[in-house]
């Protein structure tokens, strides 16, 4: 069984020593968390060029980062006996992200015995709002 406040720990310290390979391999932990509450984070995230087409960061990594960062706002609140799966991510893209760093705010909108639904808002450096997304989150026993 997973150890929710563990893991949120080691995020939060910048330990991806046990992160799932994907994790890794995408470094979805290059950011920091800035903000940790139940139901409530905030994931600072510097731009890498390595994750962007010729022009700006590709909209699937950044789907990636949404889907992420909307887990890490629910794992705030499960107890060690959940897991969770998406079983559905609404992206909604203003602006391209071309460089700096983007503010991941994640917000559990409501939970239930079986389900979540979570919000992320991705802001950039100038506070502009460059995308939205809300996943909906199966609730499972672990």
């Amino acid at each position: 069984m997973p150890s929710w406040s563990n893991i949120m720990k080691r995020i939060a310290e910048g330990d991806a020593s046990l992160a799932p390979p994907h994790v890794k391999a995408l470094r979805l932990y290059d950011g920091r968390l800035t903000i940790l509450a139940p139901g409530r984070i905030r994931y600072d995230w510097p731009v890498n060029p390595d994750f962007m087409n010729p022009v700006a960061v590709f909209g699937g990594y950044l789907a990636t980062l949404a889907d992420q960062t909307c887990s890490f706002a629910l794992m705030t609140q499960l107890a060690d006996d959940q897991n969770f799966t998406t079983v559905d991510l609404q992206m909604h893209f203003f602006r391209p992200v071309m460089s700096g760093n983007l503010a991941c705010e994640g917000q559990v909108l409501n939970l239930s015995r079986t389900q979540a639904y979570v919000e992320a808002v991705f802001t950039n450096d100038e506070g502009k709002m460059v995308l939205k997304a809300h996943a909906t989150e199966r609730l499972l026993k672990a």
